[in-house]
């Protein structure tokens, strides 16, 4: 039979393989992940239940990676594999395979895969068959499908080639959708080759690759190491997605038109990394926001800057003309402002930039916002994480768009 690896939500398999034969799913997992798992086995003292028609399995715990699939999701869509690409995917394979979409479509699937009782699956699989077998002669009735399309007959026999080729991030895309799935562990069992010298541990546990790495790029260096205190705080699943410019021999970028230039240098190089640049949402971040989208911006980069908050457009003030409350949103709101600023945070109109006809503004002690931020170790507190989880938000959605685009492109050329 050989070593078996899987890959798994609860009692669900996803995928699996043998011996050297496997697909990469190191991606979806970080270090942190390793932990003991389930491994099941036919019970050789007593194999087969005969009453049941199934065999009997023992399990055993043995290191494999393992992460809630709430979580996997994440990692999931920074990956490009989008809901979007799910049903582009499906639409490919079927078509490739000449499955007639209209007995067996997209929407069926995901419904099935929504609905189907996670909890009741068994584990008992058989012997390791090819997936489109796999799919014919297990999952159709254990997922339910035979409830959801028109023509169960045809879907059983025909369908089973198009599931072969669907991708595992996307059949993990539609179980997400299952409310009894997301508290399920995905888990990765890959113990067993190890075990028989077919991989190395090297091979499982791995950094992101460079290709599925975001590089964020800001205005400073106060404002990278705030958005990377916070995906380490809000987002630590997927944290080790996003780089930044090394500031070991001080920020190379300091300032709106150095960004702009360096902007237009890696246009122009026609750099290949996936590329986030990211300005304030203040009269200066705005302006040169503005010029940079309308460069050529390729694909694999975004220009954005913080977003507009409804909570800014009533924010205390002062300028030459006294105390007011007035809309900081494209005027003063800079990285610090989307922290817990407290509710005597004050805004401080000075220069007037006559290419906006605004003033722009600074907020007041912002060094000591910026160090209370800092230093928050966890998320359990009384701090308000509102704001910057809003700009965290923003830039996780973006790098998906990139790398879904890069996905759907790639699908498009096969």
């Amino acid at each position: 039979m050989g070593s078996m690896i899987s890959l798994s939500v609860g009692r669900l398999e996803i995928d699996w393989g043998k011996n050297s034969f496997f697909h990469d799913h190191s991606q979806l997992f970080q270090p942190c992940d390793l932990a003991k798992v389930p491994y099941y086995y036919i019970d050789e003292g007593d194999p087969y239940n005969e009453e049941k028609d199934e065999y009997n399995l023992v399990a055993e715990m043995k290191d494999g990676l393992s992460k809630p699939l709430e979580q996997i999701i994440d990692r999931v869509n920074l990956l490009g594999y989008t809901m979007e690409y799910a049903r582009r995917e499906f639409e490919h394979v079927s078509r490739l395979s000449g499955i007639d979409t209209s007995e067996f479509s997209f929407d069926e699937l995901a419904e099935a895969l929504a609905t189907v009782d996670v909890t009741a699956i068994s584990a008992d699989y058989g012997d390791g068959e090819s997936s489109g077998k796999f799919f014919r002669r297990y999952l159709f009735d254990r997922i339910g499908l035979d409830r959801h399309v028109k023509d169960p007959e045809y879907v059983q026999s025909n369908a089973g080639e198009a599931m072969e080729n669907l991708s595992a991030c996307t059949v993990l895309r539609l179980v997400s959708q299952n409310p009894q799935a997301k508290s399920l562990p995905v888990s990765w069992h890959f113990a067993d080759l190890e075990d028989e010298d077919w991989a190395t541990r090297d091979q499982f546990i791995r950094a992101v690759y460079p290709q599925n790495r975001f590089l964020i790029v800001t205005e400073g260096s106060s404002d990278a190491e705030i958005i990377r205190h916070a995906l380490n705080l809000l987002k630590p699943h997927i944290a080790d997605f996003f780089d930044f410019v090394d500031m070991g021999e001080g920020y190379p970028f300091t300032g709106t038109g150095n960004l702009h230039n360096f902007t237009k240098g890696l246009i122009s190089i026609s750099v290949q990394n996936n590329v986030v640049v990211l300005y304030d949402n203040d009269a200066e971040g705005v302006s040169s926001y503005r010029r940079t989208i309308a460069l050529n911006v390729p694909d694999n980069m975004r220009i954005l800057k913080l977003p507009d908050l409804e909570v800014f457009q009533n924010f205390e003030t002062v300028g030459p003309s006294g105390p007011n409350r007035s809309d900081i949103n494209g005027r003063a709101a800079a990285i610090e402002c989307y922290l817990d600023v407290g509710s005597k945070a004050m805004v401080r109109w000075n220069n007037y930039r006559k290419d906006l006809d605004v003033y722009h503004g600074k907020l007041e002690k912002k060094g000591e916002v910026m160090k209370a931020f800092l230093g928050q170790s966890d998320t359990d507190g009384n701090y308000d994480f509102t704001k910057i989880t809003e700009v965290v938000d923003m830039l996780v959605l973006e790098c998906t768009a990139i790398r879904e685009s890069v996905r759907l492109a790639e699908l498009q050329a096969t």
